[in-house]
């Protein structure tokens, strides 16, 4: 089906949601079953390739992203992890920032991620809680004036929108709400009666190596899709990479400008650093002192270029 006539569709079918948010909740389920859960046939779903995850891929594309490569970046230091800079232009807005200690996701607040363009507008945002459980959105292009028919606007044309696939971090089930408002309500384990479609069951991964001393560390988000052509079962995903963020690794120690190890003070002295202390830090003994003095002050040893 051609891109513009799918657009139209999902124009119309915007349209009845609107019209019947008022009917009883078996009519409005597209896979609906007769069972007390009330679950959506996930199988069903998956293999259509007109599911709205599948139109909404072949709508953005790889806006806000790259497929079969990577968007490299890098943050500005170790100890700011809230943006990252790209090669090509614009920034990635990591709220809360990274923290060195814990994944994202991990924690009880969901990853939250602005894409920013080169022109400080935004191009869309990513929220990450776990592998079956995130959102993606996308900002559309400019709507057409009032009265434009959607079949006549260019193939080139981005509508937008948010799909978002909750409760994936904590059960089974998956609610599943699409660009065009329409919802589902799925069982993952539902899956297992259709492997073959596994691979393109929507899903995000992060991967996350904060490095450490003198080791860049990197994070990578990756979004799959199913393929826009093609047979779906036992097909590959296509894979939009929408960030590769290199963080700087830390510097070595009698560098970080922290008073640890043998350190007698920061960065020097304990027979642990090659550089000595200045006057006035502290010392065990003279061989920790540029000075070759390490004398008492006040109670505490102190390097001193007097006697």
């Amino acid at each position: 089906m051609e891109k513009a006539e799918k657009r139209g569709r999902r124009w119309v079918v915007r349209s009845a949601i609107v019209g019947g948010a008022l009917l009883p909740l078996p009519t409005l389920l597209a896979y609906g079953c007769d069972s007390p859960t009330q679950f959506d046939d996930l199988c069903g779903w998956v293999r259509d390739p007109n599911n709205c995850y599948g139109e909404f891929f072949e709508d953005v594309g790889a806006k806000c992203g790259v497929v079969g490569t990577t968007k490299p970046g890098e943050f500005a230091s170790r100890d700011k992890l809230g943006e990252c800079f790209l090669a090509e232009g614009g920034i990635v807005v990591f709220e809360p920032p990274l923290s060195l200690t814990a994944e994202p996701g991990t924690g009880e607040e969901p990853q939250k991620v602005k894409l920013i363009n080169p022109d400080q507008t935004e191009c869309g945002n990513i929220e990450f809680r776990a592998k079956y459980d995130f959102s993606v959105f996308i900002n559309g292009d400019p709507l057409p004036d009032a009265g434009v028919d959607a079949n006549d606007l260019p193939d080139e044309f981005i509508e937008g929108g948010l799909f978002n696939m909750q409760g994936g971090k904590t059960s089974d089930s998956l609610a599943v709400t699409c660009p065009d408002a329409s919802a589902f309500n799925f069982n993952r384990l539902q899956i297992t009666r259709c492997p073959e479609y596994e691979q393109i069951l929507p899903h995000v991964e992060i991967e996350y190596n904060p490095g450490g001393i003198e080791t860049t560390g990197v994070i990578r988000l990756n979004v799959f899709y199913p393929p826009v052509e093609g047979e779906l079962a036992n097909a590959n995903p296509e894979v939009v990479n929408y960030f590769e963020c290199f963080i700087p690794g830390g510097p070595p120690p009698c560098e970080n400008g922290v008073k640890d190890g043998a350190e007698t003070d920061i960065d020097c002295g304990g027979g642990f650093c090659t550089a000595r202390c200045d006057d006035g830090q502290l010392c065990n003994n003279d061989d920790d002192c540029l000075s070759s003095s390490c004398i008492v002050d006040m109670g505490l040893k102190k390097c001193s270029g007097g006697a």
